[in-house]
């Protein structure tokens, strides 16, 4: 949605000498937009970790060496993917057009996500525990029954 705000001429808001002169259905498109990047990176963040953590078998050492690994080249190519983004996504869109900059992450996150698409016979799901919100719940009472044993 980014793209096409970025892309179409008639999506952007008209200039009124103000900090924010969006309104209307583009101030609408605009700020949905970002919320479902923002809820999509979040999604992203916070489970690509565990995902990855769990194809791996850590009662067998070859593969908890290779967790290891995997975190390593995780951060590897998260800041690599950071840098990419900062330096050449970034001059794409001050030298070229503001619109190729968000098409080229499209494009690339589309990749990503077909890629997980297509890999999804060969992973390992691991099926889920106890809720997460009763073992977030144990800690609390745990860590309130270790401060209040210690006095």
């Amino acid at each position: 949605m980014l793209t096409v705000q970025a892309a179409s001429n008639h999506l952007h808001p008209e200039a009124c000498g103000k900090s924010s002169c969006v309104k209307g259905g583009i101030a609408v498109m605009f700020y949905t937009s970002l919320c479902l990047l923002a809820l999509g990176m979040g999604g992203v963040r916070g489970s690509m970790t565990a995902f990855g953590a769990d194809q791996f078998d850590e009662k067998d050492p070859s593969e908890a060496k290779a967790l290891a690994s995997f975190f390593n080249w995780l951060l590897l190519s998260s800041t690599v993917g950071a840098i990419t983004g900062v330096t050449g996504v970034v001059w794409v869109s001050t030298q070229k057009a503001w619109h190729w900059g968000f098409f080229i992450i499209t494009i690339a996150s589309s990749v990503g996500f077909v890629t997980l698409a297509l890999g999804k016979p060969f992973y390992r799901i691991k099926t889920p525990g106890d809720s997460p919100t009763l073992r977030i719940a144990q800690v609390c009472i745990s860590i309130w029954l270790f401060l209040h044993d210690k006095h």
